[in-house]
């Protein structure tokens, strides 16, 4: 202790400020790492369901809430390898009915995504500079179509608080972890996602989403959560709120089934134009 007493004032400010920096670099690693941990374990108690599928129903709600209906079947077919590949068709109304979104994720770059349009017999590559854009007029972007798998992003452990702070669906002695993670993609709609996870089974409640400009943009928020196959828990509704425009978008799932035997023939890109 004498040492320190002695030491020069110059010498010991230098010191505090290399031992603070070096507090604060290490904290970073640990709120890193945890963040981590966690999106790990929400992959891992996903995994092993080979495919699903469901009917959708999605309701756009303007900022005077006047309702738009559409109906749609999604399927999801799991990849070992990278994240999910899915398909999204819409039957209802006419004027939409046909339209579909194939989604061929990719580790380390941007994802395939094709648009078919019925009515221009036509498929449509989305490129990467178009994923931030609104998808069919809805309050989801094409990029928030796609699967996501732990290295899509970086993460920084936030807090832990009760998750009835940021879902009123949820009761008020369930914890959150609350994480935020940063898209790798330099290509992404966000800077930022903040992301709420309940801790007993590790469901994603909600999600903040913030623009290019570091702006909060939008707020999706899972209710109704039901257990499938005693393993797999799927929310039955989701509500896209942008909060710049006050539009809504709720997306609202039944027939949720597993294991259908779903190929990657019946998710590929001469599949698309099959449903008209």
């Amino acid at each position: 202790m004498m040492y320190h007493r002695t030491l020069p004032s110059t010498l010991l400010l230098s010191t505090l400020a290399i031992t603070s920096s070096l507090s604060f670099a290490s904290n970073d690693e640990v709120t890193a790492q945890k963040g981590r941990e966690i999106a790990i374990e929400i992959d891992k108690r996903d995994r092993g369901f080979f495919d699903s599928s469901a009917a959708v129903e999605m309701v756009l709600i303007n900022r005077s809430g006047d309702k738009t209906l559409r109906e749609l079947t999604f399927k999801r077919l799991e990849s070992q390898e990278s994240a999910d590949k899915s398909l999204i068709r819409f039957g209802f109304p006419a004027d939409i009915k046909g339209t579909a979104l194939l989604t061929h994720p990719k580790l380390n770059d941007s994802d395939d995504q094709w648009l078919y349009l019925p009515s221009l017999n036509r498929v449509k590559r989305i490129s990467s500079r178009n994923k931030s854009g609104a998808f069919v007029g809805s309050e989801f972007s094409f990029e928030d179509m796609t699967d996501k798998v732990v290295d899509d992003f970086t993460y920084q452990y936030i807090d832990t608080k009760p998750c009835i702070d940021s879902n009123p669906s949820f009761d008020k002695n369930t914890l959150c972890d609350v994480i935020d993670r940063f898209p790798v993609d330099t290509q992404s709609g966000y800077t930022k996602q903040r992301v709420w996870v309940d801790q007993p089974h590790r469901r994603i409640v909600r999600i903040d989403f913030y623009d290019r400009k570091k702006t909060h943009l939008k707020t999706m928020m899972a209710k109704n959560f039901s257990l499938f196959a005693d393993k797999y828990w799927r929310p039955l509704n989701v509500e896209m709120i942008n909060l710049q425009t006050q539009r809504k978008t709720q997306l609202n799932y039944s027939n949720i089934e597993f294991q259908q035997g779903l190929s990657d023939n019946e998710l590929s890109r001469r599949a698309l134009k099959r449903g008209k």
